[in-house]
């Protein structure tokens, strides 16, 4: 039986966090609005749960070139779990389910994925914990891998977060460089930001983006002006990438603040700068911490 889902509550703010469905956050809200598109649908299995919430990227984000991980000399056939693609997209976390380590419920919950070397063709064992603490104007999420193999594992970390989209949106951050698709979804490396693509303004969102940049300063504000509310999402040194999703036609809008670039460690190895691409040492952690931050206006 699936475990219940855990709720958090703070002031005008609520979360729901569910553990087993790929320790996401299924549903994030202000006095009853949704800040956060919330997940609908099949609960019974985390690989199969569709978009909303805000779920952990471990211990990758986005995709790896046709699952294929060049390292050291050798290649890594990685599982293709892409839908309608042959790549290897965002991690293992978001696909397992997690247990609840310490629950400090109505405030907050913590969470741990173990993966075990070999499986879906990683070879490295590693540990996951997430905690998501609810305060009375922000929800904060800290994420964190260890390596429990003996050798060095090629590791980033990032959130992906659904946010709801309104016809007068708008975002508002800056960011040295633009990763732009070149094949398929895939980038080549940096270029600068090109004028249309600049928002070191606020200025209304731009459709059909799928791409990263690099060079983040470290905050993104979604603005509503609509509601006269804003959600800014703050990222500590280590995220320094972050990836912008607006399909067209839909309710939903992603900005994920992730370590590295889409297809990162591929990209490293080609001798591209900047990727943010990097090894963690046996026994060596990595956390990071995020936090979505509530602005009225």
């Amino acid at each position: 039986m699936t475990p219940p889902p855990i709720q958090l509550s703070a002031g005008e703010l609520e979360a729901t966090v569910e553990p087993a469905l790929g320790g996401r956050i299924t549903a994030f809200r202000r006095s009853g609005v949704d800040l956060f598109v919330p997940v609908a649908g099949d609960r019974d299995e985390p690989a199969r749960v569709g978009a909303g919430g805000c779920f952990p990227l471990v211990p990758w984000s986005n995709r790896i070139r046709d699952g294929r991980l060049g390292m050291g000399g050798r290649t890594l056939e990685l599982a293709a779990t892409e839908t309608g693609a042959g790549h290897a997209i965002h991690g293992h976390g978001r696909r397992r389910a997690w247990t609840v380590s310490a629950d400090g419920s109505p405030l907050s919950v913590r969470m741990r994925y173990a993966h075990p070397a070999g499986e879906e063709g990683w070879p490295f064992a590693y540990t996951a914990d997430q905690t998501v603490s609810l305060g009375d104007d922000a929800l904060s999420i800290t994420l964190s891998v260890e390596n429990t193999s003996s050798d060095a594992m090629p590791v980033g970390l990032g959130l992906h977060p659904y946010l709801a989209r309104t016809p007068e949106m708008g975002l508002w951050f800056e960011a040295a460089s633009a990763w732009p698709p070149i094949d398929g979804k895939l980038p080549a490396g940096p270029q600068p930001v090109p004028a249309e693509l600049d928002f070191s303004e606020p200025r209304a969102v731009v459709s059909g983006l799928d791409q990263g940049f690099g060079g983040w300063n470290g905050s993104v504000h979604a603005i509503w002006p609509e509601r006269g509310l804003a959600l800014a999402i703050h990222g500590g040194a280590a995220l320094n990438h972050l990836i912008v999703f607006t399909p067209p036609d839909r309710d939903y809008l992603c900005l994920e603040p992730v370590t590295h670039c889409i297809d990162a460690a591929n990209l490293a190895a080609r001798g591209v700068g900047g990727t943010g691409h990097r090894m963690l040492q046996a026994k060596e952690r990595l956390a990071v911490t995020v936090r979505f931050q509530i602005e009225v206006f």
